[in-house]
């Protein structure tokens, strides 16, 4: 019980004898039963309600999950046109053919020339 073997149990119940007394002892143990029990039937609640809130999620997630892609009104609005419902095509990827400039804004600058050392003598002068 609690982890405890019969001695310590044996124990911890003869100080506590010893600190209430023969005489309070059965107040105490009452006590003690109540609030255990008070203890339990709080856990139990608990726990009733969180698997409740997981069971309530997961049927949400399994309602989600077999939802039609289309929602039946439109569905009936398509069908009535004559229109097949077709899924979306995801975007095609960019490429110079199909994003005007694209090909001018990746042509890549070419650096500027560092400058030469200090000290060195500029080439381009003549002196």
């Amino acid at each position: 019980m609690f982890g405890m073997s019969f001695t310590e149990l044996l124990i911890i119940g003869l100080l506590a004898m010893f600190l209430f007394g023969p005489d309070q002892m059965p107040e105490v143990a009452k006590t003690l039963g109540k609030q255990l029990k008070d203890l339990k039937k709080i856990t139990d609640g608990l726990k009733d309600q969180v698997q409740r809130e997981l069971l309530d999620t997961e049927r949400s997630i399994d309602q989600a999950i077999r939802a039609p892609d289309v929602p039946p009104v439109a569905s009936a609005a398509m069908a009535a046109t004559g229109s097949p419902v077709r899924p979306v095509q995801p975007a095609a990827a960019a490429a110079p053919d199909n994003v005007p400039g694209l090909d001018a804004a990746l042509i890549e600058t070419a650096a500027a020339p560092a400058p030469p050392p200090a000290g060195t003598p500029d080439p381009t002068t003549h002196a």
